[in-house]
């Protein structure tokens, strides 16, 4: 279960970077409701394709694509979502191209024109990489693009 909390709000802390760890307490309990038009299981590969929702609590992710690799004991060894990839939980967004959630690594890469947004605050680049244990955020752009982060301090003056 805790890889499936993992891929699902981990996208979230990687949004915050100044309170990684805060988002990663969701309750384990919740389901994953995950549909598409439609699916196939091979082995251990189970694809979705076709307008792709996962649900779990308030979070939300779609895409075109998902494929999970299963565990033997239930749970997710990797997940891809491909194809215009988008993440939200109310508070925060994140959009890519592609996303990979790595049981085994502990990380989620959010690859291809990356956007995160929290309120005003967006930070865009090519490849974002959240280490689940550490908290440990990089933003690169392996094609020579730069980072861009735009940030609003906030105002201790009343606003009139």
């Amino acid at each position: 279960m805790t890889s499936r909390i993992g891929f699902m709000f981990a996208f979230a802390t990687a949004a915050l970077f100044g309170s990684a760890h805060a988002q990663l307490t969701m309750k384990s309990d919740e389901p994953i409701d995950i549909t598409g038009d439609s699916l196939e299981i091979v082995d251990d590969v189970a694809t979705w394709t076709g307008n792709v929702r996962a649900l779990q609590g308030e979070a939300i992710l779609t895409s075109s694509k998902l494929v999970a690799t299963l565990e033997d004991g239930g749970g997710f060894k990797t997940i891809r979502a491909i194809g215009g990839v988008r993440y939200s939980n109310g508070k925060e967004a994140i959009a890519g191209e592609t996303a990979l959630y790595d049981s085994v690594a502990r990380t989620i890469t959010i690859s291809d024109n990356v956007v995160v947004t929290q309120g005003e605050t967006v930070m865009t680049g090519g490849t974002l990489v959240y280490w689940l244990d550490t908290g440990r955020i990089a933003f690169n752009s392996p094609g020579g693009e730069r980072i861009r982060g735009i940030f609003y301090a906030k105002s201790d003056e009343p606003q009139h």
